[in-house]
């Protein structure tokens, strides 16, 4: 996979095509092409994607989902290797998010597992189920104790790629492709401005240096792959105090991964065991 770091931005130059007639004749006039620029042109024209994947707006990054699947199941998991900023002593996390949807059904299911002091302010591990049918909210603990929780059964059963891992405001084409499990996708780029990373809260003299991977496959209308690597400098992590805060600085990794074989498969999704 190659990488691409969104500091930099894919600039397409169109090339202009009209000429001009020499007054004395009526033979066109040759356009000038700056030839260093049209292996660039070129290599973006022919491996272009389908008409209307140039750019696309995935804020949330699993946006396109409900607009073209009745189901779906996908993966967040993130880590984080550094030090606390004021004092140097290590911290370190790590959370997985396993998300199934059924839009028909109006169901949906989310496998919570998180541990580590960047990630989390009292609990050395959490691990959580939510699930939602409608209207009504189940929540089961860390010891599998289920409760019939509105508020708590909310914060776990809505869960999403929004509030972990964000989105991109608009991306657009490199050109570069592959397959995916026999899909081809498109990698795309996007300016610093444009990522939306709800897992890192920042202070005023926070410093965030994103670099990432983005794979869609316009055959499956959705986003495939979306990794994230963030250097950070004095800032919080997802669930840590943010009241008393105790600012981190290292490496944050972020993937969202959608699970292909489940597209529109409808999920195992029931009132849990105890409610």
């Amino acid at each position: 996979m190659r990488r691409v770091y969104i500091l930099g931005w894919i600039v397409i130059i169109v090339l202009s095509l009209a000429g001009c007639t020499s007054p004395e004749s009526d033979e066109p006039v040759p356009t000038m092409v700056d030839l260093t620029r049209l292996p660039t042109e070129r290599f973006l024209r022919e491996n272009a994607p389908p008409a209307g994947w140039e750019s696309l707006a995935l804020d949330p990054i699993d946006r396109l989902l409900p607009q073209h699947h009745q189901s779906w199941t996908y993966t967040i998991t993130g880590s984080f290797e550094g030090t606390y900023s004021d004092t140097g002593e290590p911290a370190a996390g790590e959370f997985e998010a396993i998300v199934l949807v059924n839009e028909v059904g109006q169901a949906q299911r989310v496998l919570l597992s998180a541990e580590g002091d960047a990630f989390l302010s009292n609990e050395v591990l959490l691990k959580l189920e939510g699930v939602r049918f409608s209207n009504d909210y189940y929540v089961v603990d860390i010891n599998g104790r289920c409760s019939h929780d509105e508020t708590s059964g909310t914060a776990v059963a809505d869960l999403g790629a929004g509030q972990l891992i964000g989105g991109v405001g608009r991306a657009v084409y490199t050109g570069h492709r592959q397959e995916i499990e026999g899909h081809p996708v498109w990698l795309y780029t996007f300016t610093p401005g444009d990522v939306r990373l709800p897992a890192i809260h920042r202070t005023p003299d926070s410093v965030v240096a994103l670099a990432a991977d983005l794979w869609a496959a316009p055959d499956l209308n959705a986003v495939l792959l979306y990794t994230v690597t963030a250097s950070v400098e004095r800032v919080t992590l997802l669930w840590a105090d943010q009241a008393e805060p105790k600012l981190v600085s290292g490496t944050l990794y972020l993937r969202y991964e959608l699970s292909i074989p489940d597209l529109n498969v409808p999920p195992n999704i029931s009132i849990p065991n105890g409610c």
